[in-house]
């Protein structure tokens, strides 16, 4: 919500200081403004890549006359959203998803430990619904007198229609977000 208003905020701000610097009067320069912006923010998927085919565009087909600066300005600007929208913000909420989160805990001996309530501290700290979620191929190594040398299991959580999958390793539970999403 909040970066949706900052996007608002950021793209109505540039368009507005655009259009304030226009040099020479021309019929519906606020509009052209739009269009140029628009052109430089357009998109095209391919294999799911996004390529600034609108800013393409723009190079090869427009020589603009009259306010040529600003217009190339708008375009460069349109440039500019489409690789924070396109390119940088997924990037960066993929980096935050899939980051390790470490958590320092001490775990007891083998013979003595719970399973079900490191399950419910590791789901609670992930913030995940117990109800959506998977415990699978729990692996453990423990001495003879019990203590824990290797521990490792995989959480599956469903959400709507797709499988998100959590790595559980050693005794300081370093939990990663492996990624892989299965649509179904």
């Amino acid at each position: 919500m909040i970066a949706s208003i900052i996007y608002i905020v950021l793209v109505v701000g540039g368009l507005v200081y655009l259009i304030k610097k226009k040099r020479d009067t021309e019929a519906k320069f606020p509009l052209k403004i739009i269009g140029y912006y628009i052109l430089g923010v357009f998109a095209f998927k391919f294999n799911g890549i996004a390529l600034p085919l609108g800013f393409i565009i723009y190079l090869l087909f427009f020589r603009p006359k009259v306010n040529a600066d600003i217009k190339r300005q708008a375009a460069i600007f349109g440039l500019i959203i489409f690789i924070i929208v396109q390119w940088i913000t997924p990037f960066t909420v993929y980096m935050w998803e899939s980051r390790t989160i470490t958590m320092e805990h001490e775990l007891e001996s083998a013979y003595t430990i719970d399973f079900a309530e490191e399950n419910e501290l590791v789901t609670k700290e992930l913030k995940l619904e117990e109800s959506n979620v998977k415990l699978d191929n729990f692996s453990m190594d423990y001495t003879q007198s019990g203590k824990i040398t290797d521990l490792s299991w995989v959480l599956i959580q469903r959400t709507n229609a797709e499988f998100v999958y959590y790595d559980i390793e050693n005794n300081r539970y370093q939990i990663t977000d492996t990624g892989s999403r299965l649509m179904l």
